[in-house]
């Protein structure tokens, strides 16, 4: 995932900070991956977000959660894809494991 993807013209720069890291989060190996580290970014993303809009001015604000929006959707789908990942995972599994109680 490039960083370029989750800022935009009105990002704050702490903001930019904590996308950097979660764009570094999302590029490791699944071996390296941790789901425990996307979640605390995503909620450091958020609460920056929160602060961010809190401190402009309401015409600046519309703009800026308009497009923040449009990244939290991306977010959302990448996260949905990971969690279907994860599944998929934990069935194969099982499945394997099952197999081979099976022939014990």
């Amino acid at each position: 995932m490039k960083n370029s993807i989750l800022n935009h013209s009105d990002t704050p720069l702490f903001l930019k900070a904590v996308n950097a890291r979660l764009t570094a989060c999302l590029t490791l190996s699944s071996d390296d991956f941790s789901s425990e580290q996307f979640r605390y970014l995503s909620q450091i993303r958020h609460k920056v977000i929160l602060r961010a809009l809190s401190r402009m001015p309401p015409d600046q604000r519309t703009d800026f959660a308009k497009q923040e929006l449009e990244i939290n959707r991306k977010l959302e789908e990448l996260a949905q894809g990971l969690l279907g990942n994860a599944k998929d995972e934990v069935v194969k599994y099982s499945r394997g494991r099952a197999a081979v109680n099976k022939y014990k």
